[in-house]
């Protein structure tokens, strides 16, 4: 293996793994190595290393005789997926709850401040650098909500979880950013429960409960905000 190779797998990896994560590359697709040089430039050997690697991620499969594939979705997974990580974030919740400071309280504070400040999904006239402004708020504040946590190994299960929830969501909405960047202001016009997800009010009672260490009400909230979730998909699922 020449000197730089290590450096074309780590980039064939990434730049393979944001295309699937983000639907670029539909799941169940057929990963042939010469349409992966065509597409990406890499060479055959960077590539294979990297399907490895996204094997392992459980991004893509090996089938026997026919080669890799991008893994596939479906409901059932996508259920499967954020239940399990209700549990986790629960967890890592609970021990924030414990161990977290006045920095800690502080920047769940601005962070809360900072999402009543977008402009919300669930407003039809919301744009899609507004959503991803919305999104990238509401990540700030879960993540602000777990970051007195003690489990380093059971955040990094949180973390690959969501970006497996995402994948299948996509998926699973037919959500194609590179051709219908609008889907999601369809999508909550479709759903009172996703609407009940694009307001402040469950985060700003989050916040509290959170603020005020009361594990019991974070738990109840918990479990709302993945039904609300769950029966989003759903919503949308019977409508299409």
């Amino acid at each position: 293996m020449q000197k730089d190779e290590p450096s074309k797998v780590n980039a064939a990896y990434l730049a393979l793994k944001n295309d699937i994560l983000k639907l670029y590359v539909a799941p169940n697709f057929p990963l042939k190595i010469k349409w992966l040089q065509e597409t990406y430039g890499f060479g055959a050997t960077p590539l294979r290393e990297a399907l490895s690697r996204l094997e392992g991620d459980h991004l893509v499969k090996l089938v026997p005789n026919k080669g890799y594939f991008t893994s596939p979705a479906s409901y059932e997974e996508f259920v499967e997926l954020y239940t399990n990580r209700n549990r986790f974030k629960q967890h890592l919740l609970a021990e924030s709850i414990l161990y977290g400071d006045a920095d800690w309280e502080a920047n769940i504070v601005a962070t809360h401040y900072r999402l009543t400040c977008e402009v919300s999904p669930a407003i039809e006239i919301c744009s899609p650098e507004e959503y991803n402004c919305w999104v990238q708020a509401h990540d700030a504040f879960d993540q602000a909500l777990m970051s007195a946590h003690r489990s380093p190994w059971m955040y990094r299960f949180n973390v690959q979880l969501t970006e497996h929830i995402r994948r299948q969501a996509r998926a699973f909405l037919m959500i194609m950013p590179e051709t219908a960047p609008q889907d999601f202001s369809v999508a909550a016009t479709q759903s009172p429960a996703l609407r009940a997800l694009y307001a402040i009010e469950i985060y700003t009672e989050l916040k509290d409960a959170v603020l005020s260490r009361n594990f019991e009400k974070i738990k109840t909230l918990s479990d709302i905000y993945t039904s609300l979730v769950l029966n989003s998909y759903k919503e949308i699922n019977d409508k299409l």
